[in-house]
């Protein structure tokens, strides 16, 4: 069981790991941290993951009891830059193997692909992050994009690769999740945006299988006006294309058969010596309202996987859209105390650790039943890792139990409850205090 003390240990295990060949992750390895001072590799780590939303000042003061001895605001900047992000990508690894636990629907781990955007100071222009807009009255504007693969059934993140807004790929990207997947047997669901043939056949490539939503059927640029013909209703049908590089009057006459595919769109598994590929998928549609219709590739078979059961593991993918919430505004991630973009990358992944620390200790949290109650329960994830980032920052003193005062913050279950998604543009958090 993901109890609060057995995680606090095997995170201040593999911290203390890092700190023993912390030279490897030293922008200097020659000269930093090879003296004793209050902020050395360790320390600093922990407080760049226990960090709040406030000014470093205020954060430093709050990490050391408002004790006298608290290190300056420029002390930790200077402490902190001299650490690679690596160190916390690894951390981050390294934490997800010691404590995952497999939940598995039909066998199968459910695993969401999906971005979302995370605007930063954009005084720094630079390749990579820097958007420049075409419309004379725009102004650029920054961002990296978190591309993350994220595990349905355990709420936490498996794999993260941060892309620049101005370089970000989200189909290439895919393709480097599935073939950097080392677990049990998955299922990969994506949202519209990343359908490809290159990524379907990732996917089958590695053994897993995938769940994919594609635009529908009468939309000019869909993927299924490519593998039709298809009825306008309801269909659960299998495809087949031969997949090709050539496009001659045969291939052009039997669409039916081929699809050729341009130079400009990206096949790892043909080539001129090799022009030929062949393509199976499971194309379904059906409908979510009167006049609306969602449709899904995938290769789950029809004998262990139903349309109803195709509709409820699309659904569920709405998970990563809310650990996205939670980890921008209940975790903190849109409020960033550093331009810099090698820091800026440290907190990205200093929050996704904290994120699947919470996470893993809030599921294993069992509410009871009560029968006057008219919903079932569940923990307030936001109040709940309040709670538990206080304690894990938390230097000494007697510690109470932590997993039964997170059980008591509770929220009711409403299912079927949906509000209007308030759609809004997307900026940073510009507080001049948070910066270095």
């Amino acid at each position: 069981m993901n109890t609060y003390k057995h995680l606090k240990n095997v995170l201040d295990y593999n911290i203390r790991k890092l700190a023993e060949v912390s030279s490897i992750f030293c922008e200097n390895p020659e000269c930093d941290f090879t003296r004793e001072r209050k902020l050395n590799f360790e320390t600093t780590l922990k407080y760049i993951i226990c960090m709040e939303t406030g000014s470093i000042k205020d954060e430093l003061l709050k990490l050391n009891d408002y004790s006298i001895e608290t290190p300056t605001a420029s002390a930790f900047i200077q402490a902190r830059d001299k650490i690679k992000a690596d160190a916390f990508k690894t951390l981050f690894h390294r934490f997800n193997n010691k404590t995952h636990k497999d939940k598995l629907y039909k066998g199968y781990r459910l695993v969401a692909i999906d971005g979302c955007e995370l605007p930063i100071d954009n005084t720094i222009y630079d390749q990579e992050t820097t958007v420049i807009q075409r419309s004379k009255n725009s102004k650029p504007y920054s961002a990296y994009h978190l591309n993350a693969s994220y595990d349905l059934l355990e709420y936490t993140y498996d794999d993260i690769i941060i892309q620049g807004e101005a370089k970000k790929d989200e189909n290439d990207v895919f393709c480097q999740l599935v073939d950097r997947y080392k677990g049990d047997k998955a299922i990969f669901i994506a949202d519209r945006g990343y359908e490809s043939y290159n990524g379907f056949e990732h996917v089958v490539k590695s053994g897993n299988k995938y769940l994919i939503r594609v635009k529908d059927i009468h939309s000019k640029t869909s993927m299924t006006r490519s593998l039709g013909p298809f009825p306008d209703d309801e269909f659960d049908i299998d495809v087949f294309r031969m997949l090709t590089l050539k496009n001659t009057n045969m291939i052009k006459a039997c669409k039916e058969l081929y699809k050729f595919m341009s130079s400009n769109a990206r096949f790892d598994y043909m080539s001129k010596e090799n022009p030929w590929y062949e393509f199976n998928c499971r194309a379904v549609r059906f409908k979510i309202s009167d006049d609306t219709y969602e449709c899904i590739i995938t290769n789950l078979d029809r004998d262990g996987f139903s349309i109803d059961d195709i509709k409820a593991l699309y659904h569920q993918r709405w998970g990563i859209e809310t650990s996205f919430r939670e980890l921008k505004y209940a975790i903190g991630l849109n409020a960033l105390h550093s331009k810099k973009r090698k820091l800026i990358q440290q907190e990205i992944y200093a929050r996704m650790i904290l994120h699947n620390f919470s996470q893993r200790i809030v599921q294993s949290i069992k509410i009871p039943t009560k029968d006057k109650r008219k919903y079932k329960y569940q923990v307030n994830f936001t109040r709940a890792f309040h709670i538990l980032r206080h304690f894990l920052s938390k230097k000494g003193g007697k510690t109470p139990p932590v997993d039964q005062l997170t059980a008591k913050e509770i929220l009711p279950i409403r299912p079927d409850r949906s509000d209007t998604r308030n759609v809004r543009s997307k900026h940073v958090v510009c507080f001049n205090y948070r910066y270095d």
